[in-house]
């Protein structure tokens, strides 16, 4: 998860040095933002005890978290349909979506390489008697080359293993997080036009009254 995260760490990092603040950042625009909470919170649920280790969560488990990641894509796409930094929303929901494939073709689990695995924890994490979100990589595993097998680096704290979509989706994130904390966000530049706006009426009414008093 770290992994993940520190892109987009370096990312504002960046944008603070290069001019930006936290305060446009938090003035971004995130549409649909409770429903991502919401997925988040139902993971949280299903993946901790007492419920991962439920026979109806071990069994219906994968499709719920296969349907929480659809909803993860469409959150993804309607926030990457227009605006600044539309292709940062784009890359992140291309990665997301490749997750989302890959799991949909290995029955609700994301699969992960026994060797990745082995490099970061030194053996298997997985256990068949809990419900978890990953299953170990075979010879049966589809789309093999979409699965976790990537061993985040060992200098990186609490490191995992990811997949081609993690890494597409961490820097779509950090993307949006350094032009979203720049100057001139949506929200900044929807004020500013509004202030046009408010300008122009104002010009407009001045024009029109002294047109009247030269009509009079």
């Amino acid at each position: 998860m770290l992994g993940l995260l520190a892109p987009a760490a370096v990312a504002l990092l960046g944008a603070l040095l290069s001019g930006g603040s936290p305060r446009y950042l938090s003035q971004a625009r995130f549409r649909a933002w409770p429903v991502v909470a919401l997925g988040f919170g139902v993971e949280l649920v299903l993946y901790n005890p007492p419920f991962d280790g439920q026979p109806w969560a071990i069994a219906a488990g994968p499709w719920i978290w296969l349907t929480v990641r659809l909803l993860f894509v469409t959150v993804l796409v309607c926030n990457g349909w227009s605006g600044r930094a539309a292709w940062a929303w784009r890359l992140a929901a291309l990665g997301v979506g490749l997750n989302t494939v890959c799991v949909a073709a290995n029955g609700g689990h994301m699969p992960q390489s026994p060797e990745a695995a082995l490099a970061v924890w030194g053996a298997s994490q997985i256990d068949p008697q809990r419900l978890q979100n990953v299953s170990v990589m075979g010879p049966n595993t589809h789309l093999a080359w979409l699965g976790d097998i990537f061993a985040e680096p060992a200098w990186l704290p609490r490191r995992s293993v990811v997949s081609a979509g993690d890494v597409l989706l961490a820097i779509g994130m950090a993307a949006w997080v350094y032009c979203a904390s720049l100057p001139g966000s949506t929200r900044t530049a929807l004020a500013r036009s509004k202030i046009g706006a408010g300008s122009a009426r104002r010009v407009d009414g001045a024009a029109g009254g002294a047109r009247q008093d030269l009509q009079r």
